[in-house]
């Protein structure tokens, strides 16, 4: 997958083209992507996805405290190149650009720059100020400009519309077998191994604390998880706590520590990718730092018995 930063140096020819957000790349994405790819080898045209980054409600000044995205930019790169998508352009959204009307959208950027074949879009499609573009302004566009325009209904599950914002839910709510099935592959953190109080090594449980460089990135629910990690690009089998570690008094912040099985090298300062598998419990607030041992050798050997049958 080749990515691009500037749109009017694509130089395709009638590319097929799907535009959105993306966020998640979850199962409605997928199946976007699917026909995106299906029409492409009909046409023999090449696939493009495009995205904006940062994500509008950041750069408008709509992201309130609460908001979170499922995906950094390196990791929605990372889904869609796993998909198989032939070009990814990341469009730098400004102000100015969320200025432009639907025509001036229609005529700058898709019919000057993108000269699409085929675009795919979803049944909530909307672009341009305010968003008062619609899917038939885009079906207008299409016929003057030679390209044709496929809709897709909505991929639902239980008849309830699958969205990012409702995966994000199913995070926070502890739901990760929800939120895994939604987005048709385990959710994952990307981050960076830092200095910890080393807590873990004293009572056998050494864990590496991990740092989430990007700041609106969605956070589970705090609780102890079965993870998978890729290291330097193998996968490790381990555990992982998120939270104010109440055992030991300390709640000045919130952390992440996972604990490899059968790892024993200093992972400082070292990148991981953290796919988290299952949901075992609660964080928990114990007497001792010896019961806290003994809950860890039940909660390692419940996480090893469940990510060997997965």
């Amino acid at each position: 997958m080749q990515v691009h930063t500037d749109p009017c140096s694509l130089n395709l020819i009638r590319p097929s083209v799907s535009i959105g957000i993306f966020d998640g790349v979850h199962r409605g994405h997928q199946n976007l992507i699917a026909r995106l790819k299906s029409l492409a080898a009909q046409t023999q045209s090449q696939t493009l996805v495009i995205t904006f980054w940062p994500h509008p409600r950041i750069v408008l000044g709509k992201a309130g405290p609460e908001f979170k995205l499922l995906n950094s930019l390196e990791e929605k790169t990372d889904l869609l190149r796993n998909i198989g998508i032939d070009h990814f352009l990341i469009v730098q959204f400004t102000r100015e650009f969320a200025g432009q009307s639907p025509d001036q959208f229609l005529d700058n950027f898709v019919n000057k720059c993108i000269k699409p074949g085929i675009i795919t879009v979803g049944d909530d499609l909307r672009f341009g100020a305010g968003g008062s573009g619609n899917l038939e302004l885009l079906i207008k566009s299409g016929k003057s400009n030679g390209f044709e325009v496929v809709r897709l209904e909505t991929h639902t599950e239980n008849e309830e519309r699958i969205s990012s914002t409702r995966i994000r839910n199913c995070l926070l709510n502890g739901d990760l077998s929800a939120a895994n099935n939604l987005l048709g592959y385990p959710y994952f953190i990307t981050g960076q191994v830092v200095r910890g109080n080393r807590i873990g090594n004293t009572i056998g449980f050494p864990t590496a604390n991990i740092e989430c460089p990007d700041t609106f990135k969605q956070i589970p629910s705090d609780g102890v998880y079965a993870v998978t990690v890729e290291w330097n690009g193998t996968p490790y089998k381990g555990m992982l706590n998120i939270g104010i570690r109440p055992t030991l008094d300390d709640h000045s912040h919130k952390t992440i520590e996972v604990h490899l099985f059968d790892v024993s090298d200093d992972l400082y300062d070292q990148k991981l990718r953290v796919h988290f598998i299952f949901r075992l419990r609660d964080e928990m607030k114990f007497n001792s730092l010896e019961e806290l041992r003994k809950q860890l050798a039940v909660d390692r050997k419940v996480s090893m018995e469940l990510l060997e049958k997965y």
